[in-house]
């Protein structure tokens, strides 16, 4: 908690001091309870002789004051019958008739004053809380508006603040503490009363009021022992409560913990244990992974050592063998560091070539861009000439002469006469060796395993495809997710070529500079043999999408699919050829 704005000699002061007075002292406080100040004494023998006591604002009431309210003892301020109301606490008690001598009015409080100091002194409260009413009640009219004399003011105020404090001993916190204000409303400045209504509003719980009451009884009394012990009890209770409380959060989040830990139940702490399980595991497969290369390594060496005595040649170290190596390796990388920016440099100059062809055939094909020509006016209708002389809708796609050649024949052939019997032509008697295997010379059915060869040829040829045009280039720049598997299947004395691959393309488009403007990927779900012809690409969204000219990119994104498409029939092409 932070530290309270006290006078800097405050704790040293009163660090000694108790909170609570000893009821052996009873007598005495009940005296110095009935003191006033010098400066606002009556005119009269009896009220000096009331008046002339030490300036004490506390004495027996106010330890009272502290002990109760440390207690923390309420109950309800209208369960007694003699709780006072704002109308009716001026109003005289018990039906006595008020002097109208002014000097009589103040005698007579000053006696209700003595009485109800004796009561308290006996013990009996309720009586003295009767006197203490009778007396301000005496004084009413001669401080009508607050503008009474100041020995009226006076003992109109210390009659008040022990009618405060004889309801704060009967667990009347409210009570004591509205008696207190109307003292305050006739002295703003009274230390007493200060002292009184902040006790009360100690014990209603308002600590914040009770504090700001005894700040302002320091700043007219900085030296009052008694409110600055009340000062720091109040610090010393709020310093309690909040380690309390903080000890009990503390108590309450270990719980909860152990809680989530017993039924696996915190997502939170559960993903934080998943990720360093996972942290974990890669350290030590990286660390294993580190000792199986050293390990493989050592092996080399042995060889090599073995190798060089079988040749008479003398062995070497460890040491020596493993700097080799690194050489070696590093000149190596650097080799292939300078094949791959000549590789780039070439592909870059392609490139750069295709752009200037393509650029002179536009030239070339139109001096006007404003008129069409005759196959740029038939697609734009939507129907396009093939190359037998059919007219047929622009999203027909025609097969070339290799891809005709690869399906073959599908024209339907006649059978013939259906009464006579098909003969069966048999094959050569080499035809079934040259379909199937040795055991297998009836040609059943026999199938081997392609997935490696046809894996590995497949993605070359995806890696290799791309497109320029004018203003841009399109290639592939990586192959991801790639799924299947391929065979050769023999029946019947022929050879079928079956594959069922899945995969992703990433690719980029290129301007001019050579710079990426924009970037995405492509998906084929389903590259099977048995649809080729209606091979599906998917188009995803752009990962970078174009800034400028962006119906030129996406024409060459368009252009690259068909690119795809041949890839994968180029691919088909080198399967039938190799098997």
């Amino acid at each position: 908690m932070a530290e309270e704005n006290l006078p800097p000699d405050l704790t040293a002061e009163v660090s000694s001091e108790p909170t609570l007075m000893d009821e052996t002292k009873k007598e005495e406080e009940v005296a110095k309870m009935e003191e006033i100040s010098p400066s606002s004494e009556p005119t009269t023998t009896d009220e000096t002789k009331e008046e002339d006591k030490s300036k004490d604002p506390k004495g027996e009431d106010g330890a009272a004051a502290s002990k109760e309210s440390s207690s923390g003892v309420s109950e309800s301020d209208t369960s007694d019958p003699l709780s006072i109301s704002s109308d009716d606490e001026d109003e005289d008690v018990g039906g006595e008739d008020t002097p109208s001598d002014p000097t009589e009015r103040i005698m007579r409080a000053v006696t209700h004053k003595e009485e109800g100091n004796s009561f308290f002194k006996s013990g009996d409260l309720s009586k003295a809380v009767r006197s203490y009413r009778k007396g301000t009640s005496a004084l009413k009219s001669l401080n009508e508006g607050n503008t009474g004399d100041e020995q009226v003011k006076s003992l109109l105020v210390s009659l008040q603040t022990n009618l405060s404090m004889v309801c704060f001993k009967q667990n009347k916190p409210k009570m004591s503490r509205d008696v207190a204000s109307k003292a305050l409303d006739v002295d703003s400045t009274n230390v007493k009363a200060l002292y009184r209504r902040a006790a009360a509003h100690r014990k209603l719980g308002n600590i914040d009021a009770a504090k700001k009451d005894l700040r302002e009884a320091l700043k007219h009394d900085p030296n009052n022992r008694d409110v600055k012990r009340e000062l720091i009890s109040i610090k010393k209770a709020q310093d309690e409560q909040k380690k309390k409380q903080k000890a009990s959060l503390s108590k309450q989040k270990v719980g909860l913990q152990k809680a989530f830990a017993a039924s696996q139940g915190s997502f939170l702490y559960n993903d934080k244990e998943e990720e360093e399980k996972k942290k974990k595991e890669a350290a030590q497969a990286k660390k294993k992974a580190e000792q199986e290369a050293l390990k493989k390594r050592k092996a080399d060496w042995e060889d090599e050592c073995v190798k060089r005595m079988a040749n008479d040649q003398p062995a070497i170290t460890y040491e020596d063998w493993d700097k080799e190596q690194k050489d070696i390796e590093t000149a190596e990388k650097k080799e292939r560091e300078k094949a791959r920016k000549e590789e780039e440099k070439r592909k870059k100059e392609e490139r750069r070539k295709a752009r200037e062809a393509a650029k002179a055939a536009k030239d070339d094909s139109s001096d006007d861009d404003d008129i069409l020509t005759e196959k740029e006016a038939s697609m734009l209708r939507g129907y396009k000439k093939t190359r037998d002389g059919r007219t047929t809708s622009y999203f027909s796609r025609e097969l070339t002469d290799e891809q005709k050649a690869m399906i073959g024949d599908i024209a339907p052939q006649r059978l013939g006469d259906s009464s006579a019997p098909v003969p069966i032509p048999s094959p050569p008697a080499d035809s079934a060796a040259a379909a199937g295997s040795a055991w297998n010379q009836a040609g059943t059915w026999e199938e081997k395993d392609t997935t490696e060869w046809c894996t590995a040829r497949l993605k070359s040829h995806l890696q290799s495809t791309q497109f320029t045009s004018i203003s841009h280039t399109a290639n592939v720049k990586a192959v991801t997710g790639m799924t299947g598997d391929a065979s050769v299947a023999v029946t019947g004395g022929k050879k079928r070529y079956i594959f069922d691959y899945h995969c992703e393309v990433e690719y980029d488009i290129l301007d001019e500079d050579d710079c990426v403007v924009a970037s995405g990927v492509l998906k084929l779900p389903d590259i099977n043999s048995a649809c080729l012809q209606e091979m599906e690409v998917e188009i995803q969204g752009w990962k970078k999408s174009p800034t400028e000219k962006v119906s030129e990119v996406e024409e060459c994104r368009n252009t690259l699919v068909d690119e795809i498409r041949n890839s994968v029939y180029s691919f088909v092409s080198d399967f039938n050829a190799q098997y």
